[in-house]
């Protein structure tokens, strides 16, 4: 969606596509009520990966809290109206806030990035809520039987795609242990039934921004 030459109509309907399949799942339901279960106050949420915002949106709506966003390829002429800071999240500052989330981001990253997104965003969140999908043979006949055939054409082949090269819970376990290695911060996964998601809730432990500060200056971002 973000090729040069695709008309603009089409990316806005692919996105407004996009947030009624985390309705329909239940993804945006699902994080809302993680994030109310917090035990400190929440007054920000950052959404890394936002892309329109509309999920965000209706995130920081529901909570009646402060809502910010973060994406590389910003989309200001159909976003919805929340503040969307552009920022590579692998590297880049980002805002700070209580709890980041990010939705069906991780599979887009290799292995490599995504431990970079975890470690950089531990610099400004105390916890951060990653939901994807699960590489499994039956989320993908599902989707190609159920949500394919009421979804443009560019989401229903970009959503099996996805799946295809989306992380197994064991593989996405390992990644987010080495991402936190040293740092004190700990992380609970919980995978769906018929393995239409799972969710990495992590927290960042009191010395974690310190450590990964000194982590995300170590390295080299190739992307940036």
């Amino acid at each position: 969606m973000d090729e040069q030459g695709v008309p603009i109509e089409l990316v806005e309907r692919a996105y407004r596509d996009i947030a009624k399949i985390h309705g329909w799942l239940g993804d945006t339901r699902l994080m809302i009520r993680a994030i109310r279960r917090d035990p400190l106050p929440v007054r920000r949420v950052l959404d890394v990966g936002c892309a329109t915002g509309l999920v965000l949106h209706d995130v920081g709506r529901a909570l009646g809290v402060e809502a910010i966003g973060a994406d590389i390829h910003p989309h200001p002429l159909i976003a919805a109206p929340v503040p969307i800071l552009r920022a590579n999240a692998l590297c880049d500052p980002l805002p700070f806030a209580d709890v980041a989330f990010c939705m069906h981001l991780g599979h887009h990253l290799q292995e490599g990035d995504l431990v970079r997104l975890i470690r950089n965003v531990g610099r400004f969140c105390r916890r951060f809520i990653l939901l994807d999908l699960v590489r499994h043979p039956l989320p993908l006949a599902l989707f190609r039987m159920f949500i394919a055939p009421v979804v443009c054409a560019i989401d229903a082949e970009d959503g099996q795609r996805s799946i295809r090269r989306s992380y197994t819970p064991d593989e996405l376990r390992g990644l987010t242990a080495h991402a936190l290695s040293g740092t004190g911060g700990s992380f609970h996964l919980s995978v769906s039934p018929f393995h239409f998601r799972q969710v990495m809730d992590i927290s960042y432990g009191d010395e974690s921004h310190l450590k990964l500060a000194g982590n995300v200056r170590g390295y080299s971002c190739s992307k940036c």
